[in-house]
């Protein structure tokens, strides 16, 4: 019979047991176990083992199929999710470029100071950077746009001021003119013309007129007429129907016998004539 008490003999070639641990295994680099192409993927920096990855997978699995999914609460969360969605880390990451063609008055408006404003708040709102492109490309549109529109408004408004000025000055529109631009020099100096050109103000209607007025009662004729024409400054309409009728009053006009009144009824006659063109 065999006796149970005899000792038992380890056997020399016994497997090891490993005495390691979860916790050391968790202290080491568990991304050296991944492939090399996606060993350094900064998204596995937030995971700092592989529990912490397979947490955040089975609570993604979780959520896939829903209709909805949980609604970011903390700032935090709402980082994670402009990250993911493609917000640059930092305002100043956001590549802008203008759409070409742009005028530089337009392109002004988007200097230095405006784009580092629009980055701030586009950040904040968690804005990728397709997206911004997009925005600036949209404004810079329309500010081009509203531009064309107003030059257009202000065309329109020129020229029908331009139609009633010159129904209204008739033969003394283009006399007039000049005097208006006459008085813009002698008044106002380079920097008065220049302001003029670049604001457009000097085809103003408004303006033409004003400064035509200021002439008529600042400089003499012989400064108004035209410097070879030798002749005295056209009358408008207006101007000529009151001297018509001034003329019209005159002992030599309502004398037929006058020696002047041949002249004085020819001088009437023109008068009408510009006072009534049409």
């Amino acid at each position: 019979m065999p006796n149970d008490s005899a000792p038992v003999e380890e056997a020399d070639n016994a497997p090891e047991v490993s005495t390691s641990t979860p916790a050391a295994e968790s202290s080491q680099d568990w991304r050296s176990a991944l492939s090399e192409d996606i060993r350094d993927n900064q998204n596995f920096d937030k995971f700092k083992d592989v529990n912490a990855l397979a947490a955040s997978y089975v609570n993604l699995q979780s959520h896939l199929g829903r209709d909805k999914i949980s609604k970011p609460v903390t700032d935090e969360d709402w980082n994670d999710v402009y990250e993911f969605l493609g917000r640059p880390e930092d305002p100043d990451k956001y590549e802008i470029e203008l759409p070409e063609g742009l005028s530089e008055e337009v392109a002004a408006q988007f200097n230095d100071e405006a784009l580092s404003s629009f980055k701030q708040e586009a950040h904040k709102l968690g804005l990728n950077s397709s997206q911004v492109k997009s925005l600036v490309a949209w404004q810079a549109n329309n500010v081009v746009a509203q531009q064309s529109q107003f030059s257009e408004i202000q065309n329109q408004s020129i020229e029908d001021g331009e139609r009633a000025l010159k129904e209204e000055w008739g033969r003394a529109y283009d006399q007039n003119v000049e005097a208006a631009k006459k008085a813009f020099n002698e008044y106002g100096g380079d920097d008065l013309a220049e302001i003029m050109v670049s604001s457009g103000l000097g085809n103003n209607p408004v303006m033409l007129k004003a400064f035509a007025n200021i002439a008529k009662t600042t400089m003499a004729d012989k400064d108004l007429a035209g410097p070879s024409s030798g002749e005295r400054a056209a009358l408008t309409p207006e101007e000529a129907k009151t001297e018509a009728q001034s003329l019209m009053s005159h002992p030599a006009y309502l004398n037929k016998r006058h020696p002047e009144h041949a002249g004085i009824v020819n001088k009437v006659q023109n008068l009408y004539t510009q006072a009534y063109p049409e």
